[in-house]
């Protein structure tokens, strides 16, 4: 090695060491940086040219240190595994904070929930077959019927007013959805122009993995990585983001048919083609209002049924008996095509008479009928087991999903911590980084003024010449 090609070996050692305690910086300023992955200087040998000239070839031990370039710590398996993580611990939340929602709406079991309302009823027709002329009895009664009616409406407008809101939050997720992807394919065009160009576009790659984070816990995609850096993320197998190139999503709301209820389902705004989604919030928020809600074994549905039930029997039974005029009522005690609809007939408001508390072969005082429908509270087959069936099955799917939700975060939890062991920012490390890096540049340093003092010695005090 000559002594000018050793200052040229001394400065690339300076140059490295420098990028080394710049990268080392920019680690620590980035320490609480969410999303952020440490980087590392990759350096490798110089060892000179590799191709002798004519009548010459290369001699030397090497010419110093290249900055190969900077990589990120990051482990792709645990980066996907995250993803998938996410989007189930998405989908879970989701179908918890729905079902906590429809349990507050319900507020059972209390002294004012349907159910005790439902007892208060059949109390009321009780008080009648003890006192069937008592008209205070009878208005008593129907004002339970109604207070009972006047609930079970109550609690189908919330159910429909929080299916609203679910599509409500389906769509602004949709808008974000379409932002995210936008910013995806606008990250991958600088990613693969930064790369084809010879840069390190690390920081790119860190807010483009962190945006794909976000869209996973969303909607669980799926990515596959694309030449140039760049990274294809997928919906149901259909590309949302190919390159540079995103695709945009829009909601479908559908209306209720003959014989369907309503539904919500995203489409491809391009060619209105269906689309896929297999978890995350967005996934638990159609599931909640397509099937927890509004399915066909959901808990609209359920109410329904338990409404048109409690309106037949009620209405068959009264049907009877005899009013206090010695007549078979002619009008339902119950109308109603459902749970969003069912009230009492509007006529024995007017008159309590009209109330069949009698039996078919009793006199107009008897409260025989009265008392068969009081009996209704402790059949097996009557409306009330039809409701404690449905709030028994809602304590049990909430049960059910606040476990599976407690597991998916402890399981969602390691493999984050996994993740961030691996690609997170060690203090500790990077200070010992920046010490080896302080020394190394300060023994090229060292290096550089010992070749200076060489050449020092060997221009001005050897020979005669030009003095």
């Amino acid at each position: 090695m000559s002594s000018m090609s050793a200052l040229t070996t001394a400065l690339s050692a300076l140059y490295a060491q420098r990028r080394g305690l710049d990268v080392t910086g920019h680690n620590i300023a980035n320490a609480n940086t969410d999303g952020y992955t440490r980087q590392r200087v990759e350096f490798s040998a110089n060892a000179g040219p590799t191709s002798p000239a004519v009548f010459s070839r290369w001699t030397g031990v090497g010419q110093g240190v290249d900055v190969a370039g900077i990589s990120r710590l990051r482990d792709a398996f645990l980066e996907l595994r995250s993803n998938t993580e996410h989007g189930v611990l998405g989908e879970l939340g989701t179908r918890q904070q729905i079902l906590a929602r429809i349990e507050l709406g319900f507020g059972e079991p209390s002294d004012l929930g349907l159910a005790a309302q439902l007892n208060d009823f059949y109390a009321g027709w009780g008080d009648i077959a003890n006192n069937p002329t008592d008209l205070a009895a009878r208005r008593s009664l129907l004002e339970r019927a109604g207070t009972l009616t006047s609930n079970i409406r109550s609690s189908a407008r919330n159910l429909d007013a929080l299916r609203s809101d679910l599509v409500g939050q389906v769509r602004a997720q949709v808008d974000e959805v379409n932002d995210l992807a936008r910013a995806i394919a606008e990250l991958n065009h600088g990613i693969v122009t930064n790369t084809n160009a010879g840069l390190a576009p690390v920081d790119l790659l860190d807010q483009r993995d962190l945006l794909v984070s976000r869209l996973a816990g969303m909607m669980g995609v799926t990515t596959k990585p694309a030449p140039g850096g760049a990274v294809d993320v997928f919906v149901g197998g259909t590309a949302l983001v190919r390159g540079s190139v995103a695709e945009g999503l829009r909601v479908v709301d559908t209306p209720a048919g003959d014989d369907s209820r309503r539904t919500v389902s995203l489409a491809w705004s391009k060619d209105g083609y269906p689309a896929t989604v297999s978890g995350g919030t967005l996934g638990g928020l159609m599931a909640g209002a397509n099937d927890i809600i509004d399915g066909s074994d959901g808990y609209l549905a359920k109410l329904d049924a338990f409404a048109l039930s409690l309106r037949d029997m009620i209405n068959a039974a009264h049907a009877e008996g005899k009013d206090l005029y010695g007549d078979g009522p002619t009008i339902d005690f119950f109308t109603g095509t459902g749970a969003a609809d069912i009230a009492l007939s509007s006529e024995y408001l007017t008159d309590p008479r009209l109330l069949a508390a009698a039996a078919a072969d009793g006199g107009h005082a008897d409260g025989g009928n009265a008392l068969v429908i009081a009996g209704f509270a402790s059949r097996a087959d009557g409306p009330d087991l039809l409701y404690r069936g449905m709030i028994v099955e809602l304590g049990v799917q909430t049960q059910t999903v606040n476990r599976r939700y407690a597991i998916q975060h402890e399981v969602t939890r390691q493999v984050d911590a996994a993740r961030d062991a691996q690609a997170g920012v060690n203090l500790d490390e990077e200070m010992t980084n920046m010490l080896a890096y302080q020394r190394a540049y300060e023994a090229a340093a060292r290096f550089m003024t010992t070749v200076d003092q060489l050449l020092d010695r060997l221009v001005n005090a050897t020979g005669l010449v030009g003095r």
